[in-house]
């Protein structure tokens, strides 16, 4: 189980302390996102000097402390965790002239090393979840275990003067290394950009344009679900948030109308899921992969954006079939929302048309993200929906600290982690002994890699999942023709759906929380509606025209989408049972099969099958009209 976060209900004069320390690490990242940042190791290690003491005192230890002010020990740890990076800061010039591996490590600078580590491993346990924790220490451990082992796993020793300075003096790799980087030259600005516009009054807005598309069809709390969920979790980049913020209104009236409690759920939980994987901001991965894939964040954007849309035409199709299978009707009248109050809000769209511009302008992430927070504020003041107040102000940078500090904890525990397993080799034996149970079958190796992120992902966050995964498995790929960001964008896709997949999914067992029901059959019943988006990784791995690469032309992407689109709607009217009416075991057999021939691009066989799969749903489109008709005349 990933673990339950608990956040620290703070008052008074420590409420005040943190909120203007917020405040100073925000003004901080976004003067340097606009200015120009610090040079590496100065700008990380001042990002740590405001985030890091926040996690001992905005997360207790432990549960019973939530709601207690910090403790003594808390504000040792908080005090502790300045030191190592206002070291940096102050010895920068100095280190920057250092020669890894050949400049003695001296003994302060190997204790404080050790300090970092100790502290950083304590901060993912509070702040990230204790299994996180845990996968950090295993190979913290694993460094010095590993020249006792023999074979591929077998490295040579390290002492602890190399330790600190590899996890603690380079830049490249540890808790300062690049992870952290893109935390602070990136993530940070986001989140910040994120709370402002949650906080303006958008998610609202964006409930009730979800009601307004939705709201009138058949199933349409469940569609409003999956919209709403969708834009919102678009800015904030976690499904669990998405899950809370939206659900809250979805899960009660989904109910109202006729689902099944622990139905309604998992539809919640999957639609919340399926956030991060929209533009423009997604989730701290989508950064993560531009960097590890040497590409631009411009260009993971464009990837994204048709898998994405696929993956909720393919949810919205599963709740469809589920809604005529259960007979479950639309929203009430009473809740519908009119023309004149979605005109009223499209400004809310202005900050991500904003970003969007001055992202595909060439402009840097950081900086389009700080102009898309003026355009916010600007928004925030015009409109009359949620007037800028002190509160919502305060409240917004609260949200926004303990967001980031939750990132650059995670990152920073992943920097452990991939220090690691770049000094052990693990990374390479682990490619090696996956790339031998692949058999040289690229199918096998796409379901091994599946397999692995899901686990990984049942115990530990998205970002770490996918960052782990894809140091691993990337050699694996090497002998294959495919892109590199094809196959990360295939280990962030499935890192995505652990948050749904048993036996843990931290999205559904936060679903079934608001809908009082057992998490665990919640968590089984998920899948069924995430199912057809399970597909779309293999699809745009077999057909990457879907991630837009340059070389595709307009009418090589648009055939791949819709072939791809029919495949995802029949794979969700397979696994419900229904289409137009009730579908046969033998019926949805032979409609797998006619999928699976249309995914896989071989020459006129796919198109055949498509043409088998059209004429199959023009069919039963006319039987069952038949039938109505055969029936209203006997009436």
């Amino acid at each position: 189980m990933k673990g339950e976060i608990y956040l620290r209900q703070i008052n008074g004069k420590i409420a005040i302390v943190v909120t203007l320390w917020g405040a100073l690490a925000i003004i901080f990242h976004l003067y340097t996102s606009s200015i120009g940042s610090l040079e590496p190791r100065i700008q990380r290690a001042t990002h740590l000097l405001f985030l890091l003491p926040l996690a001992f005192i905005l997360f207790p230890s432990k549960s019973s402390d939530k709601k207690n002010s910090p403790r003594i020990m808390d504000y040792f740890l908080a005090i502790a965790s300045l030191i190592p990076s206002l070291y940096l800061i102050i010895n920068a010039n100095e280190l920057d002239s250092r020669i890894v591996h050949v400049t003695e490590v001296t003994t302060g600078q190997s204790i404080l090393g050790i300090i970092i580590v100790i502290l950083i491993v304590e901060a993912c346990r509070r702040a990230v979840s204790l299994s996180f924790s845990i996968v950090v220490i295993f190979f913290i451990f694993y460094i010095f275990i590993s020249p006792y082992f023999s074979g591929l796993f077998q490295s040579r020793e390290v002492s602890l003067d190399r330790f600190a300075e590899m996890m603690y003096l380079e830049t490249d790799q540890g808790v300062y290394g690049s992870l952290t980087g893109i935390s602070t030259n990136i993530l940070f600005v986001f989140i910040v950009f994120a709370a402002f516009m949650l906080n303006s009054g958008v998610g609202k807005y964006f409930m009730d344009l979800s009601i307004f598309i939705a709201g009138r069809f058949r199933g349409g709390p469940a569609k409003i679900a999956a919209i709403s969920s969708g834009l919102y979790g678009s800015i904030s980049g976690s499904s669990v948030a998405d899950t809370y913020a939206t659900g809250s209104f979805t899960i009660p009236l989904m109910r109202k109308i006729g689902y099944p409690p622990i139905k309604a759920g998992a539809i919640e939980a999957v639609s919340s899921a399926g956030g991060p994987l929209l533009p423009p901001v997604m989730g701290a991965a989508a950064f993560v992969m531009a960097e590890m894939t040497g590409t631009s964040y411009t260009i993971v954007i464009k990837a994204a954006i048709l898998s994405a849309v696929l993956y909720y035409i393919g949810v919205i199709a599963s709740i469809h079939f589920e809604a005529v299978k259960l007979d479950v009707g639309a929203v009430p009248t009473d809740m519908h929302v009119n023309l004149k109050t979605v005109l009223i809000g499209l400004p809310y769209f202005i900050p991500y048309i904003t970003m969007i511009y001055f992202l595909f302008s060439g402009y840097s992430p950081g900086l389009s993200a700080v102009y898309a927070i003026i355009a916010t504020f600007i928004i925030w003041i015009i409109l009359r929906g949620n007037r800028i107040t002190l509160h919502s102000i305060n409240h917004a940078i609260n949200f926004a600290i303990r967001g980031a500090t939750i990132i650059a904890c995670a990152l920073a525990g992943a920097g452990v982690i991939v220090a690691s397993l770049s000094q052990t080799g693990a990374s390479l034996a682990l490619g090696n002994i996956i790339l031998s149970y692949s058999f040289d079958s690229l199918v096998i190796l796409l379901i091994l890699t599946m397999i692995i992120v899901l686990i990984l992902g049942a115990g530990i966050p998205i970002t770490p999942a996918y960052i782990i995964t894809a140091t691993v498995v990337a050699y694996a790929f090497s002998d294959f023709e495919i892109p590199t960001l094809s196959i990360h964008m295939f280990i962030f896709y499935f890192a995505i759906l652990a948050d749904v997949t048993p036996p843990v999914g931290v999205a559904s067992f936060s679903a079934a929380s608001i809908a009082e029901t057992p998490p665990m059959k919640t968590a089984i019943n998920t899948p069924q509606f995430a199912f057809a988006g399970f597909i779309v990784p293999f699809i745009f791995i077999i057909r990457p025209e879907l991630l837009m690469y340059d070389e595709f032309s307009i009418m090589q992407i648009i055939t791949s989408f819709l072939i791809s689109l029919i495949c995802v709607i029949v794979t969700a009217s397979i696994i419900s049972g229904y289409m137009f009416k009730k579908l046969y075991w033998l019926k949805r057999v032979v409609l797998g099969v006619l999928v699976l021939f249309t995914i896989i691009d071989l020459a006129y066989l796919s198109w055949i099958s498509l043409l088998f799969l059209l004429l199959f749903i023009v069919s039963e489109y006319s039987v069952n009209n038949n039938s109505k008709e055969v029936n209203s005349k006997s009436i």
